[in-house]
């Protein structure tokens, strides 16, 4: 820090001695006998030609060679001003820019140099995000010889503990905590709790490369638990890793109620109630990406073993189409329900799944094809109750005009539904609709 300022210190005289030497440079003036040689050098010749051809007198040449100088002088001071004037103007100019010329040229100084007050480090060198480790342990050397003059200072070892957090070195920390848990127990506050708790995540996800709230972590955040409201961050924090702990125990359910409650209990404009709900959906999304994932491996190796072996098993070759519909599958569910229906036509199960994955399978905004028409009506020949059928057929009879024939059919739903559901207004609609 010396050197910088012993540097800036240097750097700041010269370029003032430079500004100093450029303002009391002397200015340029005009003599009378440049005045005379370079402006006035032709009149005085004219009227010294005229006095030796006769056209003046000698007294009308002293007269007008007087006045002629007192012109010459006149000028010459005139000028004079004008430049002591231009030269006021240009120092200003020069002391104006003065001041943001030197802290331009700080810039690249500062950017070679580093900051003062930390160890030696040009910004050029420098991680965009990340502060290097030497500032830490400077900082842990300055809070260490804090704690050596005064050893009952919590903050100072909150402090240190945070600051080794900060330089992954979590195991560490984590004897910090333990040191202020086993010697500050009447100063202990939840939020000491949980940065205790998320200290020992941390020192898991380092180790394990996985977050996972342990049984000790989870001791430790039911102590903050017991010491903060579900209202404020600390608490709400805490209740978190506690769900997560469910979470991973199995208990999704239980989980999902408690993060349920930190969320309805969070003020609306608490910023960190965004980054809980944030974490509760990104696990959510892991849940059902693991989930997916886990069922595309199971249907990948049924449908293997079905089709290499070309297996006459109906339930098999059913089970493969659900699981094919449950993946957005349609095109492959059709083929599976199509293997079972082709080995019993009779089967009632595979002729649903067959005419159901066609459907999904189809365009939205065109009519169905007749293929899926006719598969609904022989479903409604063996199942006349059959919901999707009945909808499927109802809306074809619309579409060729039939309307008494619709609504008959949607009538056979409606009868089926309980009143108020979503599908029961649905057909209510449906049928205000063809009365109009």
């Amino acid at each position: 820090m010396i050197i910088f300022f012993l540097i800036s210190l240097i750097f700041t005289i010269l370029i003032s001695l430079t500004i100093i030497f450029y303002i009391k440079k002397p200015s340029i003036t005009f003599s009378v006998s440049e005045v005379n040689k370079n402006i006035f050098e032709y009149q005085f010749d004219e009227i010294e030609k005229d006095l030796q051809n006769g056209i003046i007198n000698k007294k009308e040449f002293d007269t007008m060679k007087n006045e002629l100088s007192k012109r010459v002088l006149k000028y010459s001071d005139t000028k004079s001003l004008k430049e002591e004037k231009n030269d006021k103007i240009i120092t200003k100019i020069v002391m104006v820019l003065s001041l943001p010329l030197i802290i331009l040229l700080s810039f690249p100084f500062y950017f070679y140099n580093g900051q003062p007050g930390l160890p030696d480090l040009p910004l050029s060198e420098r991680k965009k995000i990340n502060l290097p480790a030497i500032f830490y342990e400077r900082a842990i050397k300055d809070i260490d010889k804090k704690i050596s003059f005064t050893t009952d200072n919590i903050e100072l070892y909150i402090l240190k503990a945070n600051t080794l957090v900060a330089m992954d070195n979590s195991e560490e920390a984590i004897n910090v905590w333990k040191y202020v848990i086993n010697n500050f127990s009447d100063k202990l506050n939840a939020s000491i709790y949980l940065s205790y708790g998320e200290t020992i995540i941390q020192n898991t996800l380092n180790i394990e490369k996985k977050i996972f709230v342990t049984q000790e972590a989870k001791a430790i955040f039911e102590q903050a638990a017991k010491l903060s409201s579900i209202e404020t961050e600390v608490g709400a924090l805490t209740r978190f890793y506690l769900g997560l702990y469910d979470f991973q125990e199995g208990n999704k359910e239980l989980a999902k109620e408690v993060w349920q409650n930190i969320i309805l209990s969070a003020p609306d404009n608490a910023f960190w109630k965004r980054q809980i709900e944030s974490q509760i959906n990104q696990i959510s999304k892991n849940e059902l990406d693991i989930e997916n994932k886990r069922i595309m491996e199971m249907v990948a190796r049924l449908s293997e073993r079905l089709y290499t072996s070309n297996s006459t098993n109906i339930s098999e070759w059913n089970r493969l189409g659900r699981s094919y519909i449950v993946l957005g599958q349609f095109g492959e569910a059709a083929k599976a329900y199509e293997k079972a229906y082709v080995i019993d036509k009779k089967n009632i199960d595979s002729l649903k799944g067959l005419a159901e994955s066609l459907l999904l399978n189809s365009k939205k905004d065109e009519p169905v094809d007749k293929e899926i028409i006719s598969l609904f009506e022989i479903i409604l020949l063996k199942d006349k109750n059959y919901l999707l059928g009945l909808w499927v057929i109802a809306d074809n009879e619309i579409l060729l005009n039939n309307i008494d024939e619709a609504k008959k059919l949607l009538n056979r739903i409606l009868i089926q539904l309980s009143e108020g559901t979503e599908e029961y207004n649905l057909v209510t609609r449906k049928l205000k609709e063809l009365n109009k």
